[in-house]
């Protein structure tokens, strides 16, 4: 007993002992070597900060015949959260997302919509991909058993981004004359599907260049008039517009202001329980006409008081925002150095135009009820920049005139609820 009792003595006196090595020739004290620090743990990402970065991301994906793109499904999820006061308070968090062929412009043109999941449903991924055609598409996702945001495929061999650019032209353009280019213009309008160098001389190869029809300050699509009727009357009926498709190739007739099974007019404050904005995110296939005396189809007083938004194209700074309806790299046109964009430009409708061709594709016309106008007459093209007052924006307006039968090429202001071209410009 007294044994254990000292040698349990001894071991508790050995671990009290500080480690030091003693050496009669270097009578120097080497003490512990200092412990290596735990590192300190990466700082998470602040979740807000990568929600504003993912809601920058493009609405509009350029890809060439036969291919497929990835496309982050992120945005959605950060636009319900940064959004909430236009959008409601919704949760969509840790709810698993469905994409959704909405609308094809040729049957056929997009062979699969798949979802790539990631370690949660926020980081998956949209696979879409295309057969050898060329078109337009707009694809959903849907949570929670609604749309939450959508996106437009480009199916195009023309590429704007090469030293080279593939089937087709940029224009460079200065607009207050001292020789400096302030923009870089694509050739043609956004969605156009003629697939060549030059615009041909046919009535097909002309409507193939017309693209498709946006309300200013909304990222989605819609289709244009099917033909060019060359005047300039309303017909509050007429909605024949280029047919558009569902995944199983069937047409989705638009038909009337509310019929069809496909894009619809309806009257932004039909539903008073959500606001425009939301209507225009969760609705990718409805006009909207602003009602009474506000053409925008943003403004609304239920369910909660909503006046205009001048930045939805255009940023404070002047750079490309969440809803802009350009791809990558590319942005809505916006005034610069005190000037309209296109100020100058005075031949519009040959290929010896300084920026190309402007093709007569008419409008969707919010006093009309959403009606197809003016294709084959006149052109409009929105700017990102709006004037003070409420419901309007700048455009680029080209008609013919009655009495010289000759283009005239102005600066002009539209309803936000009607609908135009997007001519996009290098960002």
């Amino acid at each position: 007993m007294i044994f254990k009792n000292i040698l349990t003595f001894l071991i508790a006196a050995a671990c009290c002992v500080s480690c030091v090595y003693h050496n009669d020739d270097n009578p120097n004290v080497y003490p512990d070597p200092e412990p290596i620090p735990t590192p300190e743990p990466e700082p998470e990402p602040d979740q807000n900060e990568e929600y504003v970065k993912a809601t920058y991301s493009p609405n509009c994906y350029m890809i060439r015949p036969g291919t497929s793109v990835d496309i982050p499904v992120k945005k959605a999820y950060a636009i319900w959260v940064l959004y909430t006061d236009l959008l409601g308070n919704v949760d969509l968090a840790g709810q698993k997302a469905e994409p959704e062929l909405l609308w094809q412009d040729v049957p056929g043109l997009i062979t699969n919509v798949g979802l790539i999941e990631g370690h949660s449903p926020e980081t998956a991924k949209m696979i879409v991909s295309t057969s050898d055609k060329i078109g337009n598409a707009v694809i959903g996702l849907r949570i929670r058993g609604e749309i939450r945001w959508s996106w437009h495929v480009w199916v195009t061999r023309y590429n704007p981004d090469t030293e080279q650019v593939s089937y087709g032209k940029t224009y460079s353009w200065d607009n207050n004359g001292d020789g400096v280019a302030d923009y870089i213009f694509m050739d043609r309008n956004l969605g156009a599907v003629n697939d060549g160098w030059v615009i041909g001389n046919s009535t097909a190869d002309s409507l193939a260049a017309c693209g498709l029809m946006y309300q200013w300050g909304r990222k989605d699509p819609f289709p244009g008039d099917r033909k060019f009727r060359g005047d300039n009357s309303t017909d509050y009926k007429y909605f024949d517009s280029k047919p558009i498709y569902d995944s199983s190739g069937n047409v989705l007739t638009e038909g009337s202001r509310s019929g069809g099974s496909g894009i619809r007019s309806v009257k932004s404050g039909h539903d008073l329980s959500t606001t425009g904005f939301a209507k225009s995110v969760m609705k990718p296939m409805e006009v909207l006409l602003g009602e009474s005396s506000y053409h925008d189809w943003f403004c609304g007083d239920e369910p909660v008081v909503v006046r205009k938004c001048d930045t939805l194209w255009c940023g404070a700074n002047r750079t490309k925002t969440p809803f802009d309806p350009c791809p990558e790299g590319w942005q809505v046109p916006y005034d610069k150095n005190g000037k309209f964009i296109w100020n100058g430009l005075d031949r519009v409708t040959t290929d010896y135009s300084p920026l190309g061709v402007i093709p007569y594709n008419g409008l969707r016309y919010r006093n009309g009820g959403g009606c197809l106008k003016n294709s084959g007459f006149a052109a409009n093209i929105w700017s990102g920049t709006a004037p003070t007052g409420i419901g309007n924006a700048y455009q680029l307006s080209v008609y013919i005139s009655p009495y010289e039968q000759l283009p005239v090429v102005k600066k002009d202001i539209g309803p936000r609820s009607d609908g135009y071209a997007v001519r996009c410009v290098k960002s």
